[in-house]
């Protein structure tokens, strides 16, 4: 999420504002600066020799494709004779005791994230998949977990789901001294060269040694529950003390309620059940709703994105713009976050989740009858396409969403001065980036502008569902990148590796000029799709639209389809899908691409590309479960669910038991098949 590289103390928001206009202009100047050095940056001119097979012979320009993926997963502690599952937050000393050297022997990078129970993974290198090579990802995946999970104390794991059940429900986490520490430093000292040091993995409580703590609102009254520390966020369920010990982590979550003006609201709709209890409490303020107050309760939550190298910088904004359209599909798709806070939510996936824990709009900016009303949170689907392509057609940006118009017209100036080339749809995209505050600076930091740091401040904290990334630095040898947001992380590798699989090969359409593909409609429609995408069974139950003249570029033509018709197409033939597309593409490309390799070699990887397809097909037709389904009715069916909603916490520790068993194979269910032969 963001950043790292900077630490030391940072500004409130209060204190910030006297730098936010003068922060702004540099950090469009640091646009700007990137957009004359790598304006013209073409991916043939680069050829990545470090990075790349030398096995694969690229034979066209457009066939290079590199491409990576991050996820994050939580650490939780399984206490088998208290029948607990409780998050733990002491996983500082992993990153503490991986110095720089010992994470370039691994064929991954272990990252801090929000919650200090979280780890993020993600490959040490891209990814080189046009042809061949699909079966990278899978191998990467199932290393890092299994990696990771070694460096693990007993008892302890290493678990992908995107919403950890009880957060915020009492007491959720180990205690923050915990036997981690030893065990941990231990393993990783075993198969790594450690370098010497005294790691710690205890929160740096200095901060918070003079705040008060607070009796957190719990709906287990019997059971005893320490005080919290809610300094940054002023929660009422949420202890400060276990956000990431990273500057910028609690600065976003204080800096987010100061400048909204109010703590952040959350609310879900409750999943009503035959005994479910509607009424208002300190802990249930709004009746109906699971209520949360917390940046934590979204930021905490984990996802599988993915990133794209393109061609050049028509190429990205093309190619983000196209991926926009798919964008809530793929969140209906990986659906895998139907409890919150302890209760059974009517909502299948967490991005709404996520667009309300961090939303900074003041009071005026929330309310549609206000002049200064903007729509959406900074977390949110995108409100306006950016290509120049013919395709692009104007009735398609739809939304007349707002921009920093002072900025856009420095931004304007600034380029002329510059004699940088600047059209008005990238204009108007730096306008909407520019529209949020800076909600993180360091004091340190305010002066230096040798970097792209001032720029990155804002784009890395607009979290949109997908990203348009330049590159990212001055003299970076990477440029212009597409990333792909809305992913739901999936409890196994084998199916966070076919997801990506299967985005991939949508992607790949757009490296190849043989069939035409045009997914672009009004973008009112997209955002109403991200709408549908959340409801409980979406997958099966909800149409989205879409555009069925997709080979065409002439004005859409849109139908409200179901998922399955989407991918696999109309019974009728009328419409061949997007699985369609794909067998059209690959057909082209392996005749003229792909010959080039040994044919068992071929032969294995369109097996594995048709095995990815298969397990899409059975998704969408409902012959196996989203994670959110399944775990959905997991709780409904436990023998001590009373069908009044409430997810207890010894239904949350059968629900973590049985899921780890299942991730690690000790337990067989068809709905996590083995996807992959290989």
């Amino acid at each position: 999420m963001g950043y790292l590289n900077d630490k030391g103390v940072t500004y409130d928001y209060f204190e910030s504002l006297a730098f936010q206009k003068t922060l702004k202009e540099k950090g469009i100047v640091q646009f700007l600066s990137l957009l004359k050095i790598f304006g013209k940056f073409q991916l043939h001119e680069h050829q990545f020799e470090h990075l790349s097979d030398p096995n694969v012979k690229q034979v066209e320009t457009k066939m290079q494709l590199f491409w990576g993926d991050e996820f994050e997963g939580h650490v939780i502690k399984l206490y088998d004779d208290k029948k607990l599952a409780l998050l733990n937050p002491n996983t500082g000393g992993l990153f503490q005791s991986l110095g720089e050297e010992q994470q370039k022997k691994l064929p991954f990078v272990i990252l801090p994230e929000f919650g200090a129970w979280m780890i993020e993974l993600t490959p040490n290198k891209p990814y080189q998949c046009m042809c061949f090579n699909f079966d990278q990802v899978l191998i990467n995946m199932r290393k890092r977990i299994q990696t990771l999970q070694s460096y693990l104390p007993q008892g302890n794991q290493y678990v992908l789901i995107p919403v950890y059940p009880m957060l915020g429900v009492g007491r959720f986490t180990t205690t923050v001294e915990s036997d981690l520490t030893a065990s941990m430093i231990e393993k990783i000292r075993s198969q790594t060269s450690y370098i010497e040091g005294t790691p710690t993995l205890q929160q740096d409580e200095k901060q918070f040694q003079n705040e008060k703590l607070i009796q957190p609102a719990t709906p287990y009254k019997e059971l005893p529950v320490e005080p919290i520390c809610n300094y940054f966020s002023q929660s009422i369920y949420f202890d400060d003390r276990i956000i990431n010990p990273h500057p910028r982590y609690s600065t976003l979550a204080q800096n987010i309620r100061l400048r909204r003006g109010s703590k952040v609201e959350i609310k879900i709709p409750l999943f009503i059940d035959q005994n479910t209890k509607i009424e208002q409490s300190e802990y249930e303020p709004n009746p109906g709703y699971i209520t949360m107050d917390h940046m934590g309760f979204g930021m905490g939550n984990c996802a599988l994105q993915t990133t794209y190298l393109s061609i050049d910088i028509d190429h990205a904004r093309l190619l983000y713009d196209q991926l926009a359209v798919l964008a809530p599909l793929f969140a209906a798709l990986t659906a895998g976050s139907p409890i919150y806070k302890g209760k059974l939510s009517n909502w299948d996936t967490k991005w709404d989740c996520l667009e309300m824990s961090v939303d900074c709009r003041s009071e005026n900016e929330r309310n549609p009858q206000h002049p200064n009303h903007i729509p959406k949170s900074r977390y949110s689907s995108i409100s306006y396409f950016i290509s120049n392509d013919k395709m692009n057609l104007e009735e398609y940006n739809d939304l007349n969403f707002p921009a920093n118009e002072e900025i856009m017209k420095f931004a304007k100036q600034k380029a002329s001065e510059m004699n940088i080339p600047l059209d008005d749809k990238l204009l108007r995209h730096l306008g909407i980036l520019f529209l949020r505050d800076n909600m993180v600076m360091f004091k340190d930091k305010i002066h230096i502008d040798d970097n792209t740091a001032h720029f990155e401040a804002i784009q890395s904290s607009n979290w949109n569902s997908v990203r348009f990334k330049p590159p990212p630095s001055y003299n970076s040898k990477i440029g212009w990148r597409v990333e792909f947001r809305t992913m739901e992380i999936q409890l196994t590798a084998e199916e966070n590796a076919a997801w990506s699989i299967m985005i991939l090969m949508i992607v790949r359409l757009f490296f190849t000029n043989y069939i035409p593909v045009n997914f672009y409609m009004p973008l009112s429609l997209v955002d109403e799709n991200m709408r549908r995408s959340k409801e409980k069974g979406a997958i099966l139950n909800q149409k989205f639209y879409f555009r069925t003249n997709f080979q065409d570029y002439g004005p859409a033509t849109i139908e409200e389809l179901s998922l399955q018709e989407i991918f696999f197409g109309k019974q009728d033939g009328s419409f061949i899908g997007i699985i369609g597309l794909i067998h059209q593409n690959r057909n082209v490309v392996n005749k003229q691409q792909c010959a080039q390799k040994e044919e068992h070699i071929y032969l294995k990887n369109k097996t594995l590309q048709d095995e990815v397809i298969e397990f899409v097909r059975n998704k969408v037709n409902g012959n196996t479960k989203t994670l959110a389904s399944w775990m959905r009715d997991f709780v409904t069916s436990h023998q001590n669910y009373n069908q009044d909603s409430i997810v207890s916490h010894e239904i949350n520790y059968d629900l973590i038991k049985t899921l780890t068993a299942i991730k690690d194979r000790q337990k067989e269910d068809p709905h996590f098949p083995l996807i992959f032969s290989m």
